[in-house]
């Protein structure tokens, strides 16, 4: 078990590194539960959750000073108990949503009261000139927020998992069969929040015609992100040539300098 929260350690703390690096997606249930699924050597329950998991906060991104729950740390444990135990898929989202709450406590707390107390000794570095100082304080507000939270999420792997096993054993077949339910129905809030963002008048129709292909068609969905990429393709290439500049009442060849 030592070993195994070392990983846990080692994967949240990779997780966390998101923002270091450029929001890369590397904290994503999908990602982070299949290193938790190849850890503890159940990668198909490991992509299997993180997939599931996904769905569940497919619109949740951090957006300024608006910040989701945790996905990092809940799609961690709840994949790692789901493999433990031995649980249905399904009792990942039970698990991981409350984690991932109360594990956001701690990430608002550091950014409200530590971070900017890190901020603050970096304007002084910089006022003086010292960019080595600032540079200094950035590692450290990284360091800062990565390690807690990491640590956090492998003690409780470490230490709560007797707990959880007791947990998943009281909960009745009811309850199960409702979970399973509700792992087909989360989604579609992931999906909702995701159109919100985007859906216009000009986006509508292309959902409506995936929609029908599906419905009545019965195309797979491999089928129909294939029909979308060629039509982002399509639309691509015919912007790029009507965009083309008119110069010197010619036309300029985007092969010409």
């Amino acid at each position: 078990m030592v070993v195994q929260a070392l990983l846990i350690f080692c994967i949240a703390a990779f997780g966390y590194l998101n923002s270091f690096f450029a929001s890369s997606n590397i904290g994503r249930p999908l990602v982070v539960s299949t290193l938790v699924g190849f850890a503890l050597n159940d990668l198909r329950t490991g992509i299997i959750a993180g997939a599931t998991l996904e769905l569940v906060w497919l619109g949740a991104f951090p957006i300024g000073a608006s910040n989701p729950p945790d996905y990092t740390s809940g799609a961690i444990l709840g994949t790692a108990y789901v493999i433990l135990t031995g649980a249905d898929v399904a009792s990942a989202v039970l698990l991981a949503v409350p984690v991932a709450t109360l594990t956001a406590l701690l990430s608002n707390f550091m950014m409200m009261f530590v971070v900017p107390i890190i901020g603050h000794r970096a304007d002084r570095y910089a006022d003086k000139g010292d960019c080595n100082g600032v540079d200094m304080m950035h590692y450290l507000a990284i360091v800062v927020q990565i390690i807690p939270q990491a640590g956090i999420v492998a003690l409780a792997f470490y230490f709560g998992q007797p707990v959880i096993e007791t947990v998943i054993a009281s909960i009745p077949q009811w309850l199960n069969s409702g979970l399973n339910y509700a792992t087909g129905l989360i989604p579609a809030i992931g999906f909702a929040m995701i159109a919100r963002m985007i859906m216009n008048k000009q986006l509508a129709c292309f959902l409506f015609l995936g929609f029908l292909l599906c419905a009545y068609l019965n195309m797979p969905i491999i089928g129909l992100a294939g029909i979308g990429a060629c039509i982002v393709a399509f639309l691509y290439f015919n912007e790029k040539k009507n965009n083309t500049v008119v110069m010197d009442g010619g036309v300029q060849d985007d092969n010409e300098f």
